[in-house]
């Protein structure tokens, strides 16, 4: 029971320290679902200080165009269709004119059946399965300019070209990841990502 209690307190007082990392660090660049990932001169949240669907949760924490860069490893893909559509508005709507959101997804192009089977909804919690073809239209239509970094094409084919981990670091990449069951060819494990950024 006191642990139950004890949970909302937790919450609030996480939230107040990253209020106050919020108000201190510029440029301001945030980690949304950060879950355990920290890196220096980025504030880290999780659902316990930002719910990314709510529109009231971002309001708490952030101003609107207030943030730098926003980067979401491997998040999108836990919301609905509607909560999706949701978190990319808040994040077009708190971001600068000319700050980015990168983003990293499970890469519904790739096809061997050792990633197929651990990306597939409802694997993990999976609900949407991206592809470079249907996410970048949702990026568009919230006013993203989109520019994809790593991805498979419908044929199969992998294309990487030169993105900056200083901008948002991204481990599972084909330029960081070494998990040795997804190995293919000289890939490991391999995402979808794009960088969107806002006008």
């Amino acid at each position: 029971m006191a642990r139950g209690l004890l949970q909302p307190v937790r919450h609030a007082m996480r939230r107040l320290a990253v209020q106050a990392q919020v108000r201190a660090l510029r440029p301001l660049n945030v980690i949304l679902g950060a879950g355990s990932v920290e890196m220096p001169g980025w504030v880290a949240t999780d659902s316990d200080v930002l719910d990314v669907r709510s529109p009231r949760a971002w309001k708490r924490v952030f101003a609107p165009g207030s943030i730098d860069r926003l980067i979401a490893e491997h998040l999108f893909e836990h919301l609905s269709d509607a909560e999706c559509s949701s978190a990319f508005t808040e994040c077009f709507r708190y971001l600068t004119r000319g700050g980015w959101l990168r983003i990293a997804v499970p890469d519904g192009n790739r096809t061997d059946p050792e990633y197929v089977e651990e990306v597939s909804p409802p694997k993990d919690g999976h609900q949407l399965l991206f592809t470079v073809d249907n996410l970048i239209p949702r990026l568009v239509r919230v006013g993203f300019q989109v520019t994809p970094l790593e991805y498979f094409d419908a044929k199969g084919e992998f294309h990487c070209y030169p993105w900056s981990a200083e901008d948002g670091f991204i481990g599972r990449s084909a330029r960081y990841d070494t998990q040795e069951r997804f190995k293919r060819g000289a890939l490991y494990y391999t995402s979808l990502i794009v960088d969107a950024r806002k006008p």
